[in-house]
């Protein structure tokens, strides 16, 4: 339950404010979670792109939560780390990386205003760029640059004050998501925009209502009716070229060099795609899409210890969602023939009863 606020006049964020919008957007993806599920058609149908990008937005929610009195710095490490190490999926990493790059930005400032806000904007959408091995338009990462150029653009416009500011960006988010299925073909064809730009959306939907000061119950509420998804094809299935989602943090022995970087990216590149590669000091994030996950398991163990190792088949999963449905069409198709068998007897029972009191009464008249 939402209750409406009137518009008001704040021109900078505090970490105290701050911290309400991160977790009011943290909750407003968990809600939407199943509905942005049913929207995951790029890169693969596997039905997970909301519950990957609830679990690691989740994940840092709650280190923000534990930070009491926070100030901007440890409320900007909450963020960071805790995306990171719960960051699940390859739109689950990208997000992390969003939020790490904007955190670059906010953790030297007490108070963000509009300018402050842009370059975190311009920080959050050049990280996630960077993290990302073969970047591609139409996904979260157009949506977030839409978002951070319409913060550029607005950022030195004194007739915007910080509310109008930030619906602007959202809006722009909003309409650059629209435009997503005209970017990739499989969007189009099963009539949806895409889900990972959708769970940005919500992160920043959310953040606003916390801003404008809505009261917000974070009771998780029931996810929107589907908007009728067309069932993916077999060629889409097919397309699924790299069987195993395969994701780990890889807890580092020693700092890599730029070179050992370069040379594990070019590894990951040689045994899948979608690879998603995050190298801070003390771990690795890594995420790909790949056939022969022991192969690189073993190539990750030579630089450290592996934790949070998740390994998902995908044709699996895209199977048990394709299931999921052709159950549910076929429970629908039940229910509607059963009432339609119902409703017809009940025509015949009434019209056999009025057969029966015509010819009654027509003996009656006889006699």
């Amino acid at each position: 339950m939402i209750k409406e606020e009137l518009s008001v006049d704040i021109q900078t964020i505090d970490a105290a404010l701050l911290s309400k919008m991160f977790l009011a957007g943290a909750k407003n993806l968990e809600a939407k979670k199943e509905w942005i599920n049913e929207l995951n058609v790029f890169p693969v149908p596997d039905g997970d792109t909301g519950t990957n990008m609830s679990m690691t937005i989740i994940s840092a929610a709650k280190e923000v939560a534990a930070v009491e009195k926070p100030v901007m710095k440890d409320l900007a490490k909450a963020i960071s780390s805790g995306s990171l190490r719960g960051a699940r999926g390859n739109s689950g990493v990208i997000l992390s990386q969003l939020l790490r790059g904007f955190t670059k930005t906010i953790k030297h400032y007490d108070q963000i205003d509009k300018i402050v806000l842009c370059e975190s904007f311009q920080k959050a959408c050049e990280t996630a760029y960077k993290a990302v091995m073969k970047p591609k338009e139409g996904t979260i990462l157009t949506v977030a640059k839409g978002a951070a150029e319409k913060a550029l653009e607005l950022s030195c416009d004194d007739s915007y004050n910080m509310e109008q500011y930030i619906a602007a960006i959202i809006a722009e988010a909003e309409r650059v998501l629209a435009l997503t299925p005209e970017m990739l073909p499989v969007l189009k064809q099963a009539g949806v925009v895409d889900s990972g730009g959708q769970g940005l959306v919500e992160v920043l939907k959310g953040a606003q209502d916390a801003f404008l000061g809505k009261e917000i119950d974070y009771t998780i509420e029931a996810a929107p009716a589907s908007s009728g998804v067309v069932k993916i094809s077999a060629q889409t299935e097919a397309e699924i070229k790299f069987g195993y989602c395969t994701e780990f943090i890889i807890v580092l022995n020693k700092t890599l060099t730029e070179a050992q970087e370069d040379e594990y990216r070019a590894f990951l590149q040689s045994m899948g795609d979608s690879i998603v590669l995050v190298a801070d000091e003390e771990i690795v994030k890594t995420h790909v899409h790949t056939n022969d996950p022991g192969l690189v398991l073993q190539k990750a163990l030579t630089f450290g210890s592996l934790s949070r190792i998740k390994i998902d088949n995908m044709r699996e999963e895209h199977q048990e969602k394709t299931g999921q449905r052709r159950r549910e069409t076929r429970k629908r198709t039940g229910k509607k023939k059963r009432k339609e068998k119902q409703k017809a007897a009940v025509r015949s029972e009434e019209g056999y009863g009025i057969y029966c009191c015509f010819h009654r009464r027509r003996s009656q008249r006889s006699i």
